[in-house]
């Protein structure tokens, strides 16, 4: 008779751990959607030590990184934290320059060698504005996940 009580507690005990173990994941599930929802901090520079521009509610952020000698820009996608490349679509960005007058600078995707087909996390242009004593300040538009984002840029 003892041995009955005790198998009876245990599948008791059975029945309800699915359920527990169940709510436990949905209770994981639905607060790391809220945290990944909250406002991630990141310095005001990326990786490269560029100035940085938000889309997507800080979701992506974008990092450019004048090559001052040459005249060159590459603007890198990268991750909510601002630490490492986030491939977005690989379509051209735009960087409107709040200059006088103002000016358009479009990259090209040109997709670094982890990137998968299609994507790119890293593009580049050429131009004049970026000369050595040049600060950037402008908005950089593109897409990504198929919609379209902008955000501000303003070096210091």
């Amino acid at each position: 008779m003892a041995g009955c009580c005790g198998s009876n507690e245990r599948s008791r005990a059975r029945k309800l751990l699915g359920p527990v173990v169940w709510l436990l994941i949905g209770v994981f599930v639905v607060g790391l959607a809220i945290w990944e929802r909250q406002p991630h901090h990141h310095a005001d520079v990326g990786p490269h030590g560029g100035p940085l521009a938000d889309w997507d509610d800080g979701a992506i952020h974008l990092e450019i990184d004048i090559g001052r000698d040459e005249e060159t820009a590459t603007i890198y996608a990268l991750d909510r934290w601002a630490k490492r490349p986030k491939p977005i679509d690989a379509k051209p960005l735009t960087l409107t320059l709040k200059t006088d007058p103002e000016r358009v600078v479009i990259f090209d995707p040109d997709p670094d060698a982890g990137d998968p087909p299609g994507r790119s996390s890293r593009f580049t242009a050429r131009h004049h504005v970026f000369w050595p004593q040049a600060k950037v300040r402008g908005t950089v538009s593109g897409t990504a996940e198929g919609k379209p984002y902008s955000g501000d840029v303003s070096e210091k």
